[in-house]
């Protein structure tokens, strides 16, 4: 009968304490998924400013090169702007943010900031295009700053949590 107490006690404590890890992983992949996003943006940018890259081509080639949630965004993007189904630039943006959305770790600011970018993606010249790459680019780095901070702040707290959260209810249980 204790061992059957020793095993549960156990089971749970290391399921809280996992749950409590993956709830304070989701800050780290917040952080590196809006480097992906600069850098992916970074790249963007350079292929269609200074190598004048056709956006549907320029879209693909990132997909393939940058993290992989990242990439499945830009991979839908690429699909939607190449099937020419219909859609302009910026709701083949606003479609595909809405369908990847689930496989992204970024808040709705950043939601926000990249439904944005996408209404002017593709709209304007080339040097209006740079300001608003580089609009693009201060505001992540904003984002990846506060997401730091969060990080910092609230990743050892949820760690701690999970752990304690399993001890407390063995000792409640038993």
């Amino acid at each position: 009968m204790m061992s059957i107490k020793i095993i549960c006690s156990v089971i749970i404590v290391v399921c809280s304490t996992i749950i409590g890890f993956r709830a304070a992983n989701r800050y780290v992949l917040r952080i590196r998924q809006i480097r992906a996003l600069q850098l992916a943006f970074a790249q963007l940018e350079s292929e269609i400013i200074s190598y004048s890259t056709f956006l549907p081509e320029a879209v693909k080639k990132i997909s393939g090169v940058v993290q992989e949630d990242i990439g499945v965004l830009f991979n839908e993007f690429a699909d939607r702007l190449i099937d020419k189904s219909g859609d302009s630039v910026s709701e083949a943006w606003q479609e595909s943010l809405r369908v990847c959305k689930k496989y992204l770790h970024i808040n709705s600011e950043e939601i926000e900031i990249l439904t944005a970018f996408g209404g002017v993606l593709g709209a304007s010249d080339k040097e209006s295009q740079r300001s608003y790459f580089e609009i693009l680019q201060n505001q992540l780095k904003n984002q990846e700053k506060q997401a730091e901070a969060a990080c910092s702040k609230y990743q050892n707290m949820y760690k701690s949590l999970g752990l304690l959260g399993g001890l407390t209810i063995v000792i409640l249980l038993f």
